[in-house]
């Protein structure tokens, strides 16, 4: 605990004194203390792995009702989601971000960004590169339920950014309604290479001189529709797996009661490192309806399946939920979200958790 409290302390001295020297800095935190409510059902797990034949008495040994009932179970918890402290910097043509998430006392994003023009800049540092806009590009403080979608997080894990980001050099555009992005990086989000010699453990890796690469586009239409494509490249010195990921958005210019809004999200992995590729695919559909300017409602549905050679692999959820804000002038400033989860699975006596409800309530100060 005291190490978190002197990174804290560290993190906030150091960007104090960046705000002295620039008067240009601005801070923001995010705080998401969350409640939630399992009910556990593994029952038929626990049958499986030990309702078994008794070689010495030839008879099926009987597990005991209350062993049973161990793995049939309800959970209410609290806890803290995310507690994020950020600063930005701007300097002339060069900007600097830095993120740090108190809850795990990791450092998220350290990034500093060079404008060539206003439709051209170089981002270099740890930061959230191409890809799944189901995953670190929807910003953590305007998720539509409490957790990223399916696609996001399988996708992020399978690639190497089991936190959405990575260390790398960006080269970010636009042209005309197209913005697009070419992402040169490490190939993990934990590969921090520094001169070789130096005092990190990862110096001395060998990955060759071609970085990984990724690229995307995408645009936002004036009719209130947002689209994008993202394909990574595979490199067997790095990260020998391949992407493809996209995203079909819909917001109204004017987002109040009575419209509506929704998202459609895929992606594809595939895995070059054995002799056979392993291919995993997921796909989201999501809808929202705005009740009042305080409340909005949403359901959706998610699928992945790990390897599309094999039958009954796949797993998903059905989502439920509402979000009601405080300031709806300042929508996600202060909010409460209530979300039910139903997990699916197409496997046959696949235990899994069925039902899992999450309240949330966020605080976001900028």
């Amino acid at each position: 605990m005291k190490k978190v409290n002197r990174l804290i302390l560290v993190f906030c001295l150091s960007l104090g004194l960046i705000g002295t020297l620039s008067a240009q800095a601005t801070f923001q935190f995010t705080i998401q203390s969350w409640g939630s409510y399992t009910a556990y059902d593994h029952s038929e797990e626990i049958i499986a792995e030990y309702y078994q034949l008794n070689p010495q008495t030839g008879d099926i040994d009987l597990i005991p009702a209350e062993t049973i009932e161990a793995y049939k179970s309800t959970q209410l918890g609290v806890g803290i989601r995310r507690a994020r402290l950020r600063g930005k910097m701007t300097k002339g043509k060069a900007a600097g971000f830095v993120q740090f998430d108190a809850a795990t006392s990791q450092m998220m994003d350290a990034q500093i960004d060079y404008s060539f023009s206003e439709n051209i800049k170089l981002r270099l540092g740890r930061h959230v590169g191409a890809g799944s806009q189901a995953g670190g590009h929807t910003s953590h403080t305007a998720i539509d339920f409490v957790e990223r979608s399916i696609v996001g997080r399988m996708w992020t894990a399978g690639v190497g950014r089991a936190d959405y980001r990575t260390y790398g050099l960006s080269l970010l555009g636009k042209t005309g309604i197209v913005d697009y992005q070419i992402l040169a990086n490490n190939g993990s989000n934990k590969l921090n290479l520094k001169p070789y010699g130096t005092k990190s453990g990862n110096s001395a890796t060998d990955t060759d001189v071609m970085p990984q690469l990724d690229f995307m586009v995408s645009s936002k239409l004036a009719s209130g529709l947002w689209l994008g494509l993202h394909y990574g490249l595979p490199n067997e010195n790095r990260i020998n797996i391949s992407s493809a990921t996209g995203f079909v958005y819909y917001t109204p210019s004017e987002y109040k009661t009575g419209k509506i809004r929704a998202k459609f999200d895929f992606a594809q992995v595939k895995n070059h490192a054995s002799g056979s590729d392993v291919q995993a695919l997921g796909l989201a559909v999501k809808g929202f309806y705005r009740l009042s300017d305080h409340l909005e409602v949403g359901a959706g549905y998610e699928n992945w399946d790990p390897d599309t050679n094999q039958d009954k692999d796949g797993f998903g959820n059905i989502l439920v939920g509402l979000t009601y804000s405080l300031d709806p002038e300042h929508w996600k400033d202060s909010l409460f979200k209530l979300v039910a989860t139903i997990k699916t699975s197409e496997q046959d006596n696949q235990p899994y958790d069925p039902v899992i409800i999450h309240m949330v309530w966020q605080v976001y100060m900028h």
